[in-house]
């Protein structure tokens, strides 16, 4: 993947005393400043862009992103649709980085592997990448 110089990513993946889902806390530095309100459409517009094409296991949200503080939480949110919805919160601005900071919860053997690997290879059926 190629991130120019001027932004950059940086994430941290925790596996706590939970069966399944990993949290992570991820720093986004961007090239402008950008209210956290654009951040979270941005997400949100995202999301649909995967329902809108209508893959079989798709799940309704492939992000949901909360306004709770306390949220994500993995026994609270590692089932959402199935397992297969990433959810987002405490979404804020970072001051370090320019940027903006985010926590998200996936079930890392749902979405992160079986039922994942599945939509992927939906996805690049539907786009052309892949043959019957």
């Amino acid at each position: 993947m190629f991130v120019p110089a001027d932004i950059g990513v940086s994430c941290t993946c925790t596996r706590i005393d939970v069966r399944e889902g990993h949290t992570e806390t991820v720093y986004v530095k961007t090239r402008e400043k950008c209210s956290i309100e654009d951040v979270k459409k941005s997400m949100r517009r995202f999301s649909r862009s995967l329902v809108d094409l209508h893959l079989p296991t798709a799940p309704p949200e492939l992000l949901l992103v909360m306004e709770d503080p306390y949220r994500p939480q993995p026994r609270l949110d590692r089932e959402t649709n199935g397992g297969m919805t990433t959810v987002v919160g405490r979404v804020r601005n970072d001051r370090v980085l320019n940027g903006v900071k985010y926590v998200l919860v996936s079930h890392n053997t749902k979405m992160g592997a079986a039922k994942g690997a599945v939509l992927v290879a939906e996805l690049l059926y539907r786009k052309g990448w892949l043959q019957n």
